[in-house]
């Protein structure tokens, strides 16, 4: 496994640097106040290359044997079948969305996800789906200035937030 994390990792460095040369390629923008065409671009190939190189790093320097296991439950049909049933949690997501707006469709979305993952703790599922749910909100509402669905009880439950 520590071999194959290495050369995915070392394919998904090259990826992103011709990502980003070719996002140097995309037309700039001059509109006052307003992050151009390349701005979540560039954002992707930083998120992306920090994640491969922990990943290269974690591999090359790593003494464990990463010879995993299955446990003899686990088998790749109930993998299948979990992926399945996540995908269609995702397009009930899809759907509920424009009705229920972002923070209500998104909470038991993130929790539903987890459960379906083998996460046992409650609190833990519950406070994460909240904080993960708000902290998008808030960065993509006023860090980035772009407007989420809001669905139809979104002003009741910000008022009583805010």
């Amino acid at each position: 496994m520590r071999r194959k994390n290495i050369i995915a990792a070392m394919v998904i460095i090259v990826i992103t640097i011709i990502y980003g040369l070719m996002t140097l390629q995309l037309p700039t923008r001059s509109l006052p106040d307003t992050p151009g065409p390349t701005f979540f671009p560039w954002i992707n190939v930083v998120i992306i290359l920090f994640l491969s190189v922990v990943l290269l790093l974690s591999s090359v320097f790593s003494t464990k044997n990463f010879n995993l296991e299955f446990k003899q439950e686990e088998t790749q049909s109930n993998h299948n079948l979990r992926a399945l049933f996540a995908l269609i949690g995702f397009a009930v997501y899809l759907v509920t969305l424009p009705s229920f707006g972002f923070l209500f469709t998104t909470i038991p979305f993130f929790s539903f996800l987890m459960v379906m993952f083998s996460e046992k703790r409650p609190l833990y599922i519950l406070s994460s789906s909240v904080g993960l749910t708000f902290l998008f909100y808030f960065v993509f509402r006023y860090g980035f200035n772009i407007f989420l669905p809001q669905g139809a009880l979104h002003d009741a439950v910000l008022k009583v937030i805010l």
